[in-house]
């Protein structure tokens, strides 16, 4: 009789002692388990926040001036999922369109066929470079070209052609050579602001003879 009473005090005891360390460790916990909860909520709404920042930062850069896919996720810093997500809403709500060909570009309905084809060809860079030499130049040959811009004789035949094709240089034939030139300066100048203004806004900050044009292209590009 005397054990079992003894047993039965010290289930007690035990069970006694069991509620107070259950009761101990929820009041120790609950503070914890209260911070993650806020920790959690403040997370989804940055979360939020953040989608919906990006939505809108991708909107603002493609309204701004035209942009490729790959240079719109770099200049975002959003991820590359979330970008095509929001790109896709926003041509389903003809908010911006897309030219798709070697680049896709994506560009403000404003924006007019003629200005997408020229930012089309400013993303040859050798097209971009003797462009740019072109307008801050009088008429260049060939050799003189490749000398300033330091890119091969094939590819600026080839830029050559292509800014010829769409009637952005005229030739002049001096025998035994030829020289090349912008046909309208202020008319490219204009679409040069509208397409590319990072180059536009520090063009004047160029020179033939420092920095080269493949510098000054690598920072305002």
């Amino acid at each position: 009789m005397l054990i079992l009473l003894y047993t039965m005090n010290t289930a007690n005891h035990l069970i006694t002692f069991s509620e107070l360390e259950f009761t101990s460790n929820i009041e120790i916990s609950l503070p914890f388990f209260t911070f993650m909860i806020l920790v959690g909520m403040m997370s989804t709404k940055n979360i939020i926040k953040r989608k919906n920042s990006c939505r809108q930062i991708i909107l603002n850069t493609i309204l701004s001036k035209p942009t490729t896919f790959m240079k719109l996720v770099s200049e975002s810093q959003c991820a590359t999922e979330t970008v095509e997500k929001y790109v896709k809403l926003l041509l389903d709500d003809y908010d911006i369109n897309e030219k798709k060909g070697k680049f896709r570009i994506l560009y403000s309905p404003g924006m007019d066929s003629k200005e997408i084809e020229f930012y089309e060809l400013m993303l040859n860079p050798t097209v971009k470079a003797v462009t740019l030499v072109l307008l801050k130049s009088n008429p260049l040959s060939q050799i003189e070209l490749v000398a300033i811009t330091d890119k091969s004789n094939p590819s600026i035949s080839r830029a050559l052609k292509l800014l010829l094709h769409n009637r952005i240089i005229t030739r002049n034939y001096h025998a035994p050579y030829s020289t090349y030139q912008i046909i309208n300066k202020t008319k490219i100048r204009e679409i040069l602001k509208i397409t590319i203004p990072s180059i536009s806004d520090n063009f004047d900050k160029f020179d033939l003879c420092y920095p080269r044009p493949s510098i000054f292209l690598d920072i305002h590009n």
